[in-house]
């Protein structure tokens, strides 16, 4: 305090520079191998961490591409082959047709106790990495012209 009793906070920079120089500790400085070596096997595992994040996030978009894809072709084999209930059952099937590696196909089978109601499979195939992949549609048709 100073003479009028106020608090005096003001202090010279040199007040600063003998107070850092009592807060530097006296042993050396740095970092030592083992905690170094500790610092190096936590950033591997974060690092592995996220390759495998980004490969299985890279696998879902490849595997969602396909499905898309697989999509497309089966709206293009709609439009191409459609499914009319006037035609005969074998007017309806459709044999398989490549489209760029994905293939298209449909068969009608009978549908029991019916006589003129069939169930529609269509299928869209594909190979990926050595292994068949696919989506199968089934639905149902109802064919007058059949006896």
């Amino acid at each position: 305090m100073n003479k009028t009793g106020i608090l005096d906070f003001r202090f010279s920079i040199f007040d600063f520079a003998r107070t850092s120089r009592k807060l530097k500790p006296t042993g050396r400085s740095g970092m030592t191998l083992v905690e170094t070596v500790l610092a190096l096997a936590i950033l591997s595992v974060g690092i592995f961490i996220l390759v495998e994040t980004t490969a299985r996030c890279i696998a879902v978009v490849r595997q969602a591409r396909n499905y898309q894809t697989a999509r497309a072709v089966l709206d293009r084999g709609e439009s191409e082959h459609p499914l009319r209930g006037t035609n005969s059952v074998e007017e309806n099937k459709v044999e398989p047709v490549d489209y760029d590696g994905y293939v298209y196909s449909r068969d009608l089978q009978p549908v029991e106790g019916e006589k003129k109601l069939f169930t529609v499979v269509t299928r869209v195939t594909w190979s990926e990495r050595g292994s068949d992949s696919g989506e199968e549609l089934v639905s149902y048709v109802y064919c007058p012209n059949e006896e």
